[in-house]
């Protein structure tokens, strides 16, 4: 009994995709972010805790022009650059962070 306390059928198998966090890796992580992780892991357990046949994917953005972007605008840092620079790239990040990531990065 205690192994399917509070546990139905009512979804009988049905086929759920819960897709939770997208957390940007091209930018700081924020408590929205934590809230995101423990929301959809819930909601997740609670679906297949009533009979659903549950995929959860824990989801992050690491590919395509986010990254490079956040690339370029380190290297940019690296360099000595500032987003007020003709030479920052067009299409890089603005944000404070990026000065404090390429400072770890020539930190090693």
């Amino acid at each position: 009994m205690p192994d399917t306390f509070g546990r139905s059928l009512k979804g009988a198998g049905e086929k759920v995709q819960v897709e939770f966090v997208s957390a940007n890796p091209t930018g700081p992580l924020h408590v929205g972010h934590g809230r995101g992780a423990a929301i959809g892991d819930c909601l997740s357990r609670l679906l297949e805790a009533t009979g659903y046949d549950v995929t959860s994917e824990f989801y992050y953005n690491d590919a395509g022009a986010q990254i490079d972007n956040l690339m370029h605008s380190v290297k940019a840092r690296v360099h000595g650059l500032t987003p007020e620079d003709a030479e920052w790239p067009a299409d890089g990040y603005r944000g404070d962070y990026i000065a404090d990531v390429a400072k770890a990065y020539l930190a090693g």
